[in-house]
Parts: C-alpha cells; structure tokens; sequence
C-alpha cells in the first residue's frame, strides 16, 4: 500500500511503539480493529488504481474497451473474441495447460481500439490500407492501386513506368505473374465493379489480395525416399507444392513483396533466386528462398528462408541447388540437387553416397493449426500437475543420456518401471518407422498415458504394423497429441478413453505418391462377442484433429468430435457380425464428416458437416442445429440445418404468388439440394487447401453458423467476420472516390 511499507498490520505499524506495546499487553484489540479498516482501505486503494489503469487502453478491463473505442471514434467490429470453450471441452481435457483452447482468429478488440490513432495519422495511404487490412483480417496482405498498372501513354521526357503496353513474352518471370497481386504488366480498363476475379483494372479501383493458407515449418525432418536417388520433401511421400516463409516488412511504410507473403514458392521464380545468387562476385551458401532455418553468427544477415537440406551432416550450399521439373525423376552426374518445388520433390546426384542420411526442411501450406503439425499449441499440452504424473520420457534422436531413440524403448522403459502415469514427449520433427504396441495389465500402476510431440514440433510415425492397444484396463486413458501417424490405432482389448489432440491419423492410412489409399479405418476398436464385450465404456475423443474412418462398438459411451475432420464413414466394430447393428452415439461441435454415419444416436451435433447420408437408431433424443445434413439422412429434431432451410424458404417465397402442389414442391426440394451442398478448394488429404471451402460454394454453409462463420472444421477461423471487419474499416479509411476489392490468392 501506498500509506505503508510494511508487509503485514500496516495500519498498525504507523502508531507509536508504545501504542503498540500498549495494545499487545491489553490483548490487541486496537490491531484487530485497525485490521477491519485496513481491508477496508486496500479495497479503496485498489480500486483507485484500477480506476487509473481503465483510462488507457493497454491495461484497462475488457469492460472498459468499447467505452475508450468510442471516446476516439472506433466504430467496433464483429466480435474477433473466440468463443467461450464449450463445457464439453473442459471436461474431456482437464489436465491441459489452458486457459485457452481455441486460437485468436485475427486482430483483437483492444488491440484494435489502441491502434486507432496510429492508424488515422497515416490515413488513406497505401502502405497504411495494407497494414490495416492485414491487423484486421490476421492474414498476409498486399495492397495494389489498380491505376498503376494501366495502359496509358506517358511523356518520352518523364517516363514513370518501365513495362512495355505489350507483353514481352521472353520474360518468362513477368509473364507468370499476369493477373496476380505482383504483376508488372499493362492492363486496358475495366469499366466492372471490381470484385474477387474481375474489374479489378480502373483508375479509382484499390484491390486488397489476402493469403487465407500459411506457411507451417518443418526444421530437420526426415524425407521420404522413393528409390535410388529420388525423393519427396513430406514425409508421407505425397506430391505437394513447397510454400514460401512468411516474413514481416522490414519497414512498416512499404508494401509487400512476394518474398514476405505465404504461398507455393513458383519454380522460376525459385530458379531466378538461385541465379541471381550464383551470379554474385562472392556467392553466399544461402539465397532468398535456401538456406539454413537455424541461424549462425556468419548468416545473421540472411532472411528467413524456406528450404534447406543436409546430406551425411554436411549442409548443401546453395550453388549445388537446381530448379527443375521432376515430373519424371532425373539424376544429375555432378554433387548437385535437383528441386521441383512445385512437386515437392528432389534428387540427388550421382556424386552423392548410395545411401545418404538426408535431412530437410521446408515449408508446406494448410488453412489452420488443425491436425499435427508444427505450430504453437501450448494451451494444449499435458499439465503434469493437472495429469498427476509420475514420470516423464523424453524421445529424440540427439542421442544425450537419459533420452531414448525409438518410441518403442520408451514404452518398454515404461513397462519396466510398472506402467505409472506417464508422458512420452517426442521433441524432434524426425520420422519414427517402427512398431508400437502398448501393453497393459490390470495390476499396473498408472492408468494415463501420453505420446505428446513437444511445443512446435510434429513428428511423424511411420508405423509398420498398426498401433495396438492390449490387454483390458477399463479406467485406462490414452492420449495422441501433435502426432502425424501414417498408419492405424487399434484398440483390441477394453479401455476408458482413447484421446486424439492436435493430431492427424492419415486418411486411407497412407498417401505414398502413386498409390492408392487403403480401404481400412484410421480408428478401430473391437466389440468382442456377446459373452465377453469389449470397450463397453469407450470413449473416442478428437479435438483440432484429422482422421480417417472410424469404427467403433455399438456399445461403446461415445464418439466426440471438436474441430476436427473425419474424412471418411463412421462404422461399427469391425469383429461385430450383425449386419444391421450400428456405431456408438456422437457429440459433434465445429467438425466435418466426409463419408457415411451409421450410429446409435447423436447427442448433440453443433456447426457441422455431414456430407453424406447419416442413419440414426435413436431420434427421439439429440438435436443438430446450425449444420449441413445430408438431404435423405435419419437424425434426430434439426434446427436451422441446410439444406432444410433454404427448402423452406424457396417454398415460402413461390408460394406467396401461387399455391404449390406436392410435385412442385419436391422440384423445389430437388433443385435446392442440387446446389446446396459442401464444395471444396481441395479434397485429397495432402493438398495445401485440404478441404477449405470453396470461394464460389453456396453462402449458406459459408455463413450458416450461429454467429455467421462457416460450417465445419474450419468455423474457428471466423473468415466471413474477417472479412466484413475488412469492409468496415476500409469504408472508414479509405480515400473518397476510391472503391476496393477483396481478393483471395489462396
């Protein structure tokens, strides 16, 4: 307190000592009494300072924020606020570190309101439109006035620009940028309103191009080799383009470059790069696109680059790098590299050793932190406190003591120390290729455990076998965080929970380039027989996670799904032979499923995606509110679901000038359901834009969530309100006369 130094009594401290004396030998009633007061006078005095801390932005109470926001003019968005986690979360995952759960879509309301004046004292210029709409949106921006790039004569004394009005079809760079945020070429007018894909060249247009898929790092990960001397960048052997690292502006008063937005690195790009590196007088071993993530004194000066590789411990310069096209793998003769970056596939050369140890890093593109991988999930992680562990291994290849090299040896390390509560934390991004069978026993002593991948790193489990769960421990738990698994989870005896965190099971189990997927599930977790059941209990729980179909008993508690994808059926057990019988009940929040749902019942389905037929036992219970439902499926009372409500709005509105028949009605019906249906900007698991919906798909799944967001896995990103505070603010900031246009490039 501001009256008293003192750590305790503080009123009582400022009296004289003989007071104090006096008091303590009549019983120390006075101290008492000044205690009573004293509570009383820290009350006062804290709220006096929270009253000076509310008069300025950064530390005032949320209240307070809209109340500064309107004192400076701030007209207040959409709610940028993450919805508050549903209970259901809380009590699957009560031993996670929290408090938070769910990510920040973008810029928040405080952040916001503070940068209110900063942003009117640059008002209506363009470095400062491009900044607004990225703090606004949270996504990578690139302002364009769209004047710039008309054709137009100019003055031989004063020329302004230096691009022909015809297309120099030699330049082969300038011409793969054509119509895209960085295009240098003349354009004739657009007389067209400007809009996501046309009338964007006119003298009053500004265009606003946003990067919706980022660029996620993978440091130090193991390839995957397809024979000889040919790789791929992924781990699972997939094609997939390489992305560029995302990079902050160095200066906040110039616009963005195409070196410091996310997207698929283009190869002439890449290839100029490393010409224009090579061409130097003194070479450096790295170029804007190549170079090591982990920086050394020598290359501090050097930007955040993209790719990197390591051939038996010694780094590959960028001189020994090519661009080329892989489409059918080549050999060079030389110790050089051959990249295909938009393949994501490279090659060593002849000079190489025949069986090199490589290790890579790259960037790969995703619409959100959803399934494994290397972003920052630290509100997910195992609280050992919360957890009440008892013990803790470490898994990475550094090869240090007290650190194992192999999942495997640290399972068998924890059935040698008795099974206690444990944690298994991978810390590395490298490629696990072994068998896992998790043991139990009913006499062992813990009945939780993790396999965890550390804070920002996603390592990938290339099992040989699927991952086997034996021996019955009904109270067991068992939990998958950050994982990729190329492979199957099998649970073969009985156990409490089977919990999959952040995590991705592959969908069809693998997707090794040229092969076809499996027709087995991801999940699977046996029935038994009618004498001895299994997994009465079970409890499947996913959250932010992608897997493949699921199979599960009938009688198992069951199957819930928070953010997360299931690309492919809901079945029941694969050992129960009745042909009629059925999976288990669902709770669904925020999460998409792809294939069929045979199920005992749903609880409850929120804010979801049931893209093909769904066949409920039970419908007298449950709802499903604010979600695409398959036209035909049986599921219980629905509330505002597609396509149902857009069926009986098209047959309210024709029937306020006519009365319709029946058949008339069912054309309706059919001419609705033909269009109303989830479309998608990629649908292979693997592909940058994995199942984000499409930009031309029916607006009603697009904004069909209770607070206007999209339907599905991808609802907490909040892009309809992105975008809608975008127009808010530009309708502020910008220029008068000016009209805009809000572009996605991916």
């Amino acid at each position: 307190m501001a009256y008293s130094n003192a750590a305790t009594a503080k009123l009582f401290n400022l009296l004289p000592a003989y007071l104090r004396d006096e008091d303590a030998r009549n019983g120390g009633a006075l101290k008492a009494l000044l205690g009573v007061v004293e509570k009383a006078a820290d009350d006062i005095e804290d709220d006096i300072r929270q009253l000076h801390a509310n008069a300025f932005i950064e530390t005032c109470e949320p209240w307070v924020v809209p109340y500064i926001g309107e004192l400076v003019g701030n007209i207040r968005l959409s709610s940028s606020e993450p919805e508050p986690v549903t209970s259901a979360a809380r009590e699957i995952f009560p031993d996670l570190r929290g408090p938070r759960l769910e990510p920040l879509p973008a810029l928040r309301t405080r952040a916001d309101v503070a940068r209110t004046i900063y942003y009117r004292r640059r008002k209506g210029t363009l470095p400062m439109l491009e900044e607004l709409a990225r703090d606004i949106t949270g996504w990578p921006t690139h302002a364009v006035e769209f004047f710039g790039r008309l054709l137009w004569t100019q003055a031989v004394r004063n020329r302004l620009r230096m691009e022909t009005l015809t297309p120099d079809l030699r330049k082969v760079e300038s011409c793969r940028r054509l119509n895209s945020a960085f295009d240098g070429m003349s354009h004739t007018v657009d007389v067209r309103p400007p809009s996501r894909s046309e009338g964007w060249y006119n003298i009053r247009n500004i265009g606003f191009f946003l990067w919706r898929l980022g660029a996620y790092p993978l440091n130090k990960v193991t390839p995957r080799r397809a024979g000889d001397f040919r790789y791929h960048f992924s781990p699972l052997g997939n094609q997939a383009p390489l992305f560029s690292a995302r990079r902050r502006e160095a200066v906040e008063t110039e616009l963005a470059t195409e070196l410091d937005v996310p997207q698929a690195i283009r190869p002439a790009r890449f290839h100029k790069d490393l010409a224009d590196s090579a061409a130097l007088a003194s070479p450096p071993s790295h170029s804007e696109f190549y170079g090591p993530f982990d920086k050394t004194p020598e290359q501090a000066g050097a930007p955040n680059q993209s790719i990197f590789m390591v051939v038996d411990g010694i780094e590959v310069p960028a001189a020994s790098i090519r661009c080329a096209d892989l489409s059918t793998f080549r050999q060079p003769a030389d110790a050089t590299v051959l990249v295909d970056v938009a393949r994501g596939r490279f090659a060593l050369g002849a000079l190489f050793s025949t069986d090199p140890v490589v290790e890579i890093s790259y960037h790969y593109g995703f619409p959100a932190d959803l399934g494994g991988g290397p972003y920052q999930r630290q509100a997910w992680l195992t609280d050992p406190v919360r957890a009440e562990l008892t013990a803790t291994y470490l898994v990475n290849g550094s090869g240090l003591p007290g650190t194992f090299s192999t999942i495997g040896a640290a399972l068998q390390q924890w059935k040698d120390d008795d099974r206690p509560r444990s944690l298994i934390r991978i810390s590395d991004n490298r490629s696990y290729v072994e068998a896992i069978n998790i043991e139990l026993d009913v006499s062992q002593r813990g009945e939780f455990l993790a396999i965890e991948a550390a804070d920002g790193m996603r390592p990938h489990l290339q099992l040989t076998g699927a991952m086997t769960v034996t021996g019955s421990r009904p109270d067991f738990v068992l939990t998958l965080a950050g994982l990729l698994i190329e492979g199957q989870v099998r649970v073969e005896d009985t156990i409490s929970r089977l919990r999959l965190v952040h995590s991705t099971l592959v969908p069809g189990l693998g997707i090794v380039d040229g092969s076809a997927p499996a027709g087995e599930p991801s999940i699977v977790a046996l029935a038994g027989s009618t004498a001895t059941p299994l997994n009465v209990g079970l409890s499947v729980e996913l959250a932010f996670s992608i897997s493949g179909a699921i199979a599960l008993p009938r009688l198992a508690r069951h199957l819930i799904l928070l953010d997360s994808i299931v690309d492919g059926a809901l079945l029941p057990a694969p050992d129960d032979l009745d042909p009629d019988t059925s999976g288990p009940m669902l709770y669904s929040e925020r999460s998409t499923v792809r294939g069929t749902a045979n199920l005992r019942g749903i609880e409850y389905a929120s804010t979801s995606i049931f893209e093909n037929l769904v066949t409920c036992e039970r419908v007298q219970k449950g709802c499903v509110r604010f979600s695409y439902v398959h036209p035909l499926s049986r599921v219980p009372r629905r509330y505002r679901c597609q396509p149902d409500l857009a069926e009986a709005l098209e047959i309210e509105i024709a029937e306020t000038t006519t009365v319709l028949t029946a058949a008339e009605r069912q054309q309706i019906r059919d001419r609705v359901r033909l269009r109303l249906k989830p479309e998608y900007t990629a649908e292979p698991y693997g592909q940058p834009a994995y199942l984000q919906l499409a930009l031309d798909g029916p607006p009603e799944i697009a904004t069909g969530a209770e607070d206007g967001s999209e339907m599905g896995a991808y609802c907490h990103l909040k892009q309809p309100q992105r975008e809608r505070n975008l127009s808010t603010r530009l309708e502020e900031y910008l220029p008068f006369g000016l009209d805009y246009g809000i572009i996605y490039v991916t």
